[in-house]
This record gives C-alpha cells, structure tokens and sequence, in this order.
C-alpha cells in the first residue's frame, strides 16, 4: 500500500505502539512511535525499537522487539539446515511459535508444515535448550524425522547425541529401553520424536517427567483417534489432571446455561472460570498440531483445547474447490456411461454411487468397471495399503458410496493421484420410515422437508412438534426400542423416556394425518424430494448437496500454487433428482453451474489437471521447493461485527478457532488464501469530549482543523460509552471494557500474517473505520489491503479479493468532515435546548434538528389545510370533495345512510404500470415503516443482520442500479415460476454502490424451509419473523 499521500489528518490520543501516549496518524504511519519516544524518524518498527532500546526507553515493544530478533535468529538458522529462506506461510507459523501461541495448522500438502515443526524442535533446543516433543502417525515417518533431524544438526554443526531420541515399533528391544531409561533419568533439553502410539503405552511415564517447552503433533486426525491423548497432551505442558476435570466441568455448565440460565450455574461458572485460569498459569510449554485438512468429528473432549489453550481441534472442513462440474444424461445404461468416461480419461478416477442405490449397486458397478478391463477397488474401510496402491497407479478407480458420514467421501486426501469424480447417479439420500416410526431424526427429517407445502394451520401445528422432536434428537438405539416395547404393552414410561415417547407418538400421528393422497401428488409437483410409499411405511429420497460437495471435492485441493482444478462428472439418472440437486447446491455455493459434458472440452480442461498434478509431485519430491516460496500466504482479514467474521468464514467451510486476547479469530481457506478473520466489534476510536482540547475535541493546527481521537470505553454498570479517560462519565464505575484490548490484540495478530485485509462496510464510515485500522496496524505489517464487497457471498468475496485497493482518503475525509459537523452542530445545538429547557438530557444533532425543523413545519401547514372528505365508494373506489360548501349536509346524509352516488362509465383506458424501482435505504426504510410498522431505527437493525448473515446486499445505499449478477439472480428465480415474466432493467445509476436486494434466488419461504433443514446456515441469531418479513419485502 502506498502511503505518498500522508499528512496529517487526525491525532489519536493513545496509539504510539511504544508508550500508549499521543501520535498523529501521519507519525504512527510513517515511524510507528510518538516524537516524545524517539525524536526523528526511522524507516521501521523494528529500526524505531532498537532506537528505543538504546536510550532505555523500550516500553510496549519489548515484546515486539524480541519476537522480530528471535525469528531473524531463527531465519538464518532455517536457511543453514535447507540452504533457503522459510516461506511465507511457514514464516508465519513461526512467528505464532515464538511468541507462545497454541495452534492448529490446516494448509495444503507441500507447503512445509512438518518440516517447519522439526526445524523449530532443533531451534528451540540448540538456541534456547528447550525440552521438544515431535508426534508423528507411523514409525516410517517417526525413523524419517530422526534421519532429518540428524542431517540437519550436521549442516548446523550441532552435536545431539543422546539429546535426539526416537522411538517406534521398528526399534529393536534394547534400543526401545535405551530410550525410555533416557527419559527417567533426563531432564534436560532433548528432542524426543515419536509415534501417538508412544503416548497410549507410556503415557505414565510421560506425565511424571519434566514437562515439554514444544510440543509438535504431525497428522492430528491419527493423534486423536484416541480421545485420552487430548488429556495426555495438555498434560505434556506441565497442567496437571485436575485442569482437564475442571474445563470438562465448565464445558457442562456452559451448556446447561445456554439451555436453561440461574443464577446458581451462573456463579458455578464463574467460580470454574477462576479456577481454569489458575490452572492455565502452571502451563509451561506450547502446542502446534498439523494436518491436511483435521477432520475429526468435533467431540465435548476436543473443548478442553479451547478452555486451556485458546484455541480449537476439531473438524474443518473445506469448500475451496476449482472444479468443473460437468453432467451427462446417457442415452443408455447408466453403468456403461460409467465405463466409457473413465475409459477415456483414465486413472485417479473415484466413483460414487448413490446413497439411495445402496452397496449392492456400488458392488454391480465395481463388477462391471473390472470386467471392463480397470484395476478397481470396491472400499468398504479405510486402508493404508489400498490408498498406496491408488497412490501409486497399481489401482486405476476406487468405488464407493457418495454419502457424508463415509470416510471415502471426506476422508481420502491424495491431491496428486485423484484427477476427477464419475457419479454413477445423481448424489441422493434414502430414509426409510416406518409406519410406526420409532426414530426421532427421520420424522423430523420428514416433517421439516413437508413444511413448504403444508397449508398455514398444519405449519403452526408442525412448529411446536418440530421444537420438541429437535430437543430429543438424536435418541439412543437402546431407549428407542424401550419404548418401542412400552408402547407395544400399552405402558407410560416416566422422565425424558416419557417425554421422548409423547413427542414420538404426537409426531408420528401429525405424519399420518398429513400424508393423504393429494399431499403425495403436490410433493410429486412441487417439492425436489420423492417420497415412495409402501405398505409398513415411505422411503424419502432427498438430494445429498453435502455428500456432492465433500466427494467432488476430493478432486481439487489447496496447493502451493492455489487451488488445483478437479473434475466431476455427474451421470443423471434421475432428472428430477438432478434439478434439485442443482437448485439445492446454488443455495450454499452460488457460482456452481453444471455444464453439459462435451469431450473435446473435457480434454482440455483434463490437460491442466494432469499439468497441475505433475508440478505437485514435483514439488512433494523436493524438486522446486524454492520457486513456490509465497505462492500460499496467510492473511488476517478484519470486519466490524463478529457475526460478519463468522459467516465470511463459514461460507468456505467450517474454520478452525483461536483466541487472542478478547478477539476470536475464524481461520479458513479463500481462494487460496489462509484467512484468519476477526472481528473489531464496530468503532474502535472516536473524537474525544474534553473541553481541553479544542473545540468538542477538534484542534486547529497550521490553519487546519485536526480531530483528536480516543479510543472507545464501554461501562459494564450503565452501558455508557465514551472515548476520554476513566472511569464512566456517568456512573462512576470503573468496571468497563476498554477497545484498547482489541487494538492490542489486532497489532499481535498483524506480525502474525503476511498481509491484512480490511474489509470493513463499503461506505465513509466502513471506510474511515478501515483507515484507523490502517493506522493502528501499519507500524507492525505494512502489507495492508482494502477490501470492499458489497453482499457477503462467496462470489463477492473471492471477487474483491482478486481487487484489492488502497484506503479510498477522499471517503476518509469526507467522514472525518461529517463527524466534525455531528460534533460542533450537536453539542452546540443541544447547549442551547439546555439553556432554553433546563434539561441536560436533552440533546440535538445535525440531521435531527433540521429534521425537526421540516416535521414542524409541515403539522403548521396542515393546520392552514382546506376541509377534504373522502367518501370510499368501494374498496379501491373514492370521492374526494374539496371544501364543499354543503359539508356538513353531505356528513349528515352519511350518518343517516342516505348518501347515495351516481356512477358513470366516461371512457376506458389501457395503462402500463411500472413497477418501482429496486430497494435504496430510504425507500426500504418508507415501506419497513409503512408494512412492517418498524422505527427506522429497528429497520436498520434488521437490515444489517439480513447483510451480515449474507442475504441481502449492504443497506445503506441512494443507487437503484442492480448488477448483472442480481438480473441473473432474477432471471433464475422467475424460471421456476414462469420465465416469460422475466423482462430486466438494470435502473443504472452512477456510482459502484448496488440496490437493496436478495444475493440467493430465494423467497422467504424457500430461505425459511432450507434453514430449518440444515441446507443453508445463518450463522448468527435464528431469523425471526421479523427478519423473514423483511427479506420479503
């Protein structure tokens, strides 16, 4: 980012990154440090520090300071063991070590994870004599890492010796003893390198030796695989056993709380909270676990983790995909399509079958696939001999079932081998249901995919047992059949089994009662879903849009390069199936398009597949490490609400969390970027209210009129929030929460990332939010981007990424300008409501009073107004008569019912109609009013939570243009109604702001239904009524 056009434009009271004292934004951008630290200039943060240093002045950037000499030191020693420099992303997961962060790694094969880990064991131990744990999943790898490790110390000239120990099954007895007679008697700085193995067989041993400074897990996903190693490794920190208790404790209060709050959980949970942090200060050393993609399931024991070492394992799951998605409808039988794609694009294939066709068909389609002539392999579970094979060509195509809950869809992670997908069928699920269903999870699975075509009584008649059967769901094997059998005896059974056969029979009698033969044909007609009936119940079959995404997926992975392409390739044969799939799909991923197979496109698109794949093998064989240096680099991308930050980063997956100070951090793969995004939680700076400073906190220096900006307080008391000292203006309390913190932990995170990405509102005020954050942040990483997207989507944001910009200052001071205005126009205006009233709660504003002005004006001209009576002929039909000289005979006839009019056809007309222009902030603001009876006020709010869940575009715009991406949203949305009502205009206005309009080609009832199936996520608070109101309009 260019800074050329620097000047002086703000004072921030509290910014020098050294003292906390004053600094102008020109002299925090340029230097970093107040005049009062270090007179003159310096070129960087680092440069300034050791200034500071030097005069003994080093104050808040001792810290800084240490960790920038540290990584230098450990740079250099990272290019003498591999004869380059570390690259960007391993730069960062550096920098994350040094400076005592506990983290989970989730990056691309190929960009140098475990030999980060390893080359940071010898660092800590040779510079710093470090005691250094490596976990890896096989004695292949564990016998590996020690070869490295031995091979690295010799270019470093480090002499290990018996301080360099690995142990694994393929050690022979006295070996094995040798090791573990090393760990009882040394205590001192060593490198131990291991299997997970180890922890199960001498877990005992580990937890009473001195405890790890550094501890690196290799392949999380085999690490925990056994649930006691999360116990065993907080306790290689040096916690003790009762910290696991206490955070298992305090996992369960948190969960009654969100159920059902007292008081009584509530101080548990504080008392609990106490105690967590006493024991999080025993903790010695820290934790770093990699993997490819970590996805084990997310259990109640993997949130020890979160509650003792801020930061999250469990499962992520990725929807950065490259892939083309292609389908054919054969003229023939499905299986031989099958045979003849394959035999034309050749190995690496996977193929799935349909969870509704059942294994029997995966095995008639392996069958087949053999006698073809293919090296095929049938899975049924996960083997390490049979992806070897795959790996290694002796196995041309692997055949499962395209289903979710299968490891063969989420679980097989071999970007250089898998080239593309065949779906020997559309992706469907089948749930059998029973006459006398027993499950809670089917019916509600069945009664949530009815809802859309349920009239309005059997919708609120389905809410209340929706709302129950969710409380029960999922039920155990054990207590269905118990009330299987106490219904069968005609028996009440009593507690939550009681409750749970109640809810069960009421919701199994709503089934019956709404399934007749005219429902069945409207969901024959209407719905995406098929429901077969038979005589001891239904088969539901429902599109499986999560099992497509996680089995295509399989074909294009993070690189070091970006996103490798991948190919799916869909064989329909079930065209109904097939639209909903894709009308499900478009949904969650709104740049999925299915195009049609064509094979000499097809060839094309396989040559940069199998480009791709070469130059990662290559890359995986050490061939071209130093070209991909900072092909993938990690970037901490900032937005105002917490909400936002969770649905950007869930809308490529389910991101991993960590802690820093009060920010969470959401980190996720986009675009081929590692994005940790956090949250400011709004404004963090605003002018200050002393009257020692200038006029209502504005100076004026050099003839122009400069703000002088405090950082924002908020009372925990009274709610009052203000920017000058403590304690609260209007209470007294010093019990507040002070945005310093936030700033503080965004400065960490920036030296953490290679850049930082402000994606703050797109407007003046976003803006001038993007620019203190800018400021704040330079100092400390001057790779700074403005991101500007004006729907929060995944196009949008994959779009603004590829156009990333500087701070716009022309918007800057134009909200600099305004925020002076509402300063010197309001307080003086409301210094005179004082003086005339005698009221200091009184206030005016610069926009209310003229306001005010406009509404008094307008009841004064009313009351000159002329009498008008407007007589209703109809419902639609009026007379409107201007002061009639006969009123009040005319009111008189009325009252005795004897007013009569004569009503004559003068002529007839043809008109067209426009309809009104798109939506722009005051005309949503006219008819939320005007329809909704919401204040501007609430309107606003619920606005902005339709933005920030990604259903509307941004909302406070004057333009009425809509994008070619909206018309195409249109015209997708009228094809399934009627195409012919399609006619679009775009109302261009000038300007790169849009209307007010939906991102999905959804209506309310459609957005209602997929979020209450679980196909679309609002990952904030559950739409209300309100909400959904809104999005109608």
């Amino acid at each position: 980012m260019s800074f050329a056009w620097m000047e002086i434009r703000s004072i921030y009271n509290f910014a020098c990154s050294n003292c906390g004292g004053e600094i102008t934004d020109a002299r925090l951008i340029e230097v970093g440090v107040c005049e009062k630290c270090l007179p003159g200039k310096a070129t960087s943060l680092i440069e300034a520090a050791e200034g500071l240093k030097r005069l003994g002045k080093l104050e808040k950037l001792r810290d800084y300071l240490r960790i920038q000499v540290e990584y230098e030191g450990f740079r250099r020693f990272f290019r003498r063991a591999l004869g380059f420099e570390p690259w960007a992303l391993q730069e960062v997961w550096a920098k994350r070590i040094i400076s005592g962060d506990n983290f989970a790694i989730v990056a691309p094969t190929g960009v140098g994870k475990t030999v980060l880990g390893l080359i940071m064991a010898l660092y800590l131990h040779a510079m710093r004599r470090k005691r250094c744990y490596v976990i890896v999943p096989s004695s292949i790898l564990a016998q590996q890492l020690y070869e490295k490790a031995s091979l690295f110390a010799e270019r470093l000239g480090l002499k290990l010796g018996e301080r360099l120990l690995v142990y694994h099954a393929g050690l022979n007895k006295a070996d094995r003893e040798k090791v573990l007679e090393e760990l009882r008697q040394n205590d001192g700085p060593m490198i131990l390198i291991t299997t997970d193995r180890f922890l199960v067989d001498h877990g005992d041993l580990l937890m009473n030796i001195k405890p790890f400074d550094y501890v690196f897990v290799d392949d999380v996903d085999s690490f925990l695989k056994s649930p006691k190693n999360i116990d065993k490794a907080v306790g290689l920190l040096g916690l003790r056993p009762e910290a696991v208790d206490i955070a298992l404790k305090l996992i369960d209060i948190r969960i009654r709380l969100a159920r059902s709050p007292s008081k009584d959980l509530s101080e548990e949970y504080e008392r609990l909270s106490r105690a967590i942090e006493e024991e999080r200060k025993r903790r010695r050393g820290i934790l770093v676990v990699a993997g490819a993609t970590l996805k084990g399931k997310r259990t109640r024991r993997m949130m020890i983790f979160e509650e003792l070492l801020d930061f999250e394992v469990g499962r992520f799951q990725e929807l950065v995909r490259n892939v083309e998605d292609l389908y054919v409808e054969p003229s023939g039988d499905v299986i031989e399509e099958t045979i003849r794609l394959i035999k034309n694009h050749g190995g690496g294939c996977l193929v799935f079958v349909p969870h509704a066709l059942g294994r029997a068909y995966a095995e008639r389609v392996a069958e087949a696939l053999e006698q073809a002539g293919l090296k095929v392999h049938l899975y049924k579970k996960m083997s390490p001999d049979i992806l070897q094979k795959f790996a290694s060509g002796e196995i041309d195509v692997m055949v499962g079932i395209a289903s979710s809950r299968s490891p063969f869809t989420r679980g097989i992670d071999l970007p250089s081998r898998i080239r593309y997908a065949v779906f020997a069928g559309v992706p469907r699920r089948e749930i059998r249901i029973e006459r006398v269903e027993y499950n809670p999870g089917k019916l509600l699975t069945l009664i949530l995919n009815l809802i859309p075509i349920l009239d309005e009584r059997l919708r609120r008649e389905s809410e209340p047992i929706i709302a129950k059967l969710r409380k029960i769901t999922p039920l155990t094997r054990d207590v269905m059949e118990k009330i299987r059998e106490a219904d069968e005896k005609g028996v009440r059974l009593s507690g939550f089994e009681g409750y749970a056969q109640d809810v069960i029979a009421s919701a199994r009698d709503f089934v019956n009662k709404i399934l007749s033969p005219q429902l069945l044909e409207r969901i024959e007609r209407d719905l995406d879903i098929t429901l077969k009936q038979a005589d001891d119940g239904f088969t539901l079959i429902i599109p499986d849009t999560t099992g497509y995404i996680q089995a295509s997926g399989r074909t294009s992975r993070l690189y070091p390069y970006g996103i490798m392409k991948g190919v799916s390739i869909v064989v329909v044969d079930d065209a109904r199936a097939f639209r909903g799939l894709i009308t499900r799909l478009k949904a969650q991923i709104e740049e999925l398009d299915f195009e049609p197979y064509d094979p000499r496109k097809a060839e094309l698109i396989f040559e940069q597949v199998d480009r791709e794949r070469r130059i990662l093998a290559e890359i995986q064989r050490g061939e071209v490490e130093i070209r991909v240096k900072d092909l993938v680099r990690a970037a901490l991308m900032l937005v105002e609400s917490p909400t936002k930050a969770r649905t950007i980063a869930y809308l490529f997956g389910r991101p991993f969390r960590r802690r820093i100070g009060p920010l969470t951090v959401y980190e996720a793969a986009i675009g081929g970027v590692i994005v940790g995004v956090a949250a400011t939680q709004g404004h963090i700076t605003d002018l200050i209210t002393g009257s020692e400073r200038g006029l209502h906190g504005v100076e004026r220096i050099d003839g122009r009129f400069i703000p002088v900006y405090g950082v924002i307080k908020r009372c925990y008391n009274c709610g009052e929030q203000w920017a000058d000292g403590r304690p609260c203006p209007s209470c007294g309390s010093d019990d507040i929460f002070d945005k310093i913190e936030i700033i503080e932990a965004i400065r960490r995170l920036a030296e953490q990332y290679n850049e930082v990405y402000l994606a703050t509102d797109p407007d003046a005020e976003g803006e001038k939010i993007s620019y203190d954050l800018m400021c704040l942040i330079k100092p400390f990483n001057p790779n700074i981007y403005r991101l500007e997207f004006h729907e929060v989507t995944r196009r949008a944001l994959l779009s603004a990424l590829r156009a990333k910009r500087d701070v716009n200052i022309n918007l800057v001071e134009a909200q600099l300008l305004r925020r002076i205005e509402d300063r010197w126009i309001g307080f003086e205006l409301s210094r005179k409501l004082w003086e005339r009233f005698g009221s200091k709660w009184l206030s005016a504003g610069r926009v209310q009073t003229p306001v005010l002005g406009w509404i008094i004006g307008r009841t004064n001209e009313y009351k000159r107004k002329k009498t008008l009576i407007r007589i209703r002929l109809s419902e639609n039909l009026y007379i409107d008569l201007l002061e009639p000289k006969n009123a009040d005979e005319i009111l008189r006839e009325w009252e005795e019912g004897r007013l009569r009019a004569i009503v004559r056809v003068l002529g007839e007309e043809e008109a067209t109609v426009n309809p009104p222009p798109p939506y722009t902030t005051d005309s949503l603001l006219r008819d939320a009013s005007a329809y909704l009876k919401l204040s501007a006020a609430n309107a606003m709010r619920v606005a902005q939570d339709l933005f920030e869940a990604g259903l509307i575009t941004y909302h406070r715009t004057d333009a009425t243009t809509v994008s070619q991406v909206g018309i195409g949203i249109a015209r997708e949305y009228l094809s399934k109604i009627d195409p012919s009502l399609f006619m679009p205009r775009t109302y261009r206005v000038e300007g790169a702001h849009e209307c007010i309009r939906p991102v999905k080609p959804l209506d309310a009832e459609k957005l209602r239904y997929y979020i209450r199936i679980g196909l679309f996520s609002v990952h904030a608070a559950t739409p209300t009524e309100t909400h959904y109101r809104m999005y109608d309009l």
